[in-house]
């Protein structure tokens, strides 16, 4: 499995990226999704941790700090960073945990995972979460043809997902969706940067409205972000 990520460190240029330092922008997301659930003495895993943003994000608002991931290179970086190393397989997570977690993280990975490792993942999340523990989760929006580029941008990328797919899967658990849509948009540099961010978003709304006024309502985001809650 490790084979297809042999060289993926240099692709994504984390070999001598610091490991675990999420960037501003980086923190306005994960805050805008978890800001209330992430806090001091939370217990907080991610699957596929690769650099380690939101782990360092998570650490750095007191969370105890878990994950797994493929990469060897990246696996010690954690190790050394403190950060307590989960198996690849799910269903062994709650032998090394000491307890139920607050959240679950899967960002940009669930594409990376088969249709039956991300089965396994749900399940796992509706077993280890607390009671109104979050799973959250990023990837690209299957329905949209604006993500073309990024789901077959990758060779380790092996399923084609969207936020219907993943509620169905979701069925019969104890997750309930609580959002599921596009993504928010942090931005950089103060107030220019918001303005830009701003001015982009409404030309991209108008762009969304009149596409759906030719073709019905397609869901045109390149991403979609989902937080499932457990019941």
């Amino acid at each position: 499995m490790e084979d297809g990520y042999l060289h993926y460190q240099a692709l994504k240029g984390w070999d001598d990226a610091p490991f675990m330092q999420p960037s501003p922008t980086d923190a306005q997301f994960f805050a805008h999704y978890l800001g209330g659930a992430v806090a001091a003495g939370a217990l907080v895993a991610e699957v596929g941790f690769g650099n380690g943003n939101f782990l360092g994000w998570a650490a750095g608002r007191g969370a105890q700090v878990f994950g797994s991931e493929v990469q060897a290179a990246a696996r010690e970086k954690a190790v050394a960073a403190g950060v307590g190393l989960l198996p690849l397989d799910f269903t062994a997570w709650k032998d090394v945990l000491p307890g139920r977690l607050r959240v679950i993280a899967a960002i940009d990975v669930m594409e990376h995972l088969t249709r039956a490792q991300n089965s396994e993942l749900l399940a796992a999340a509706a077993r280890l979460l607390e009671p109104d523990g979050l799973l959250f989760a990023r990837f690209p929006n299957g329905q949209s043809p604006l993500s073309l580029p990024i789901q077959h941008g990758d060779q380790t990328h092996v399923s084609v997902l969207s936020a219907p797919i993943v509620e169905q899967m979701a069925q019969g658990l104890a997750l309930e969706v609580v959002y599921a849509g596009r993504p928010f948009r942090p931005y950089a540099g103060g107030l220019p940067g918001r303005i830009a961010r701003k001015a982009q978003d409404v030309v991209r709304g108008g762009c969304d409205r009149a596409i759906r006024m030719v073709y019905g309502p397609l869901q045109m985001h390149a991403n979609t972000v989902m937080v499932l809650r457990r019941t």
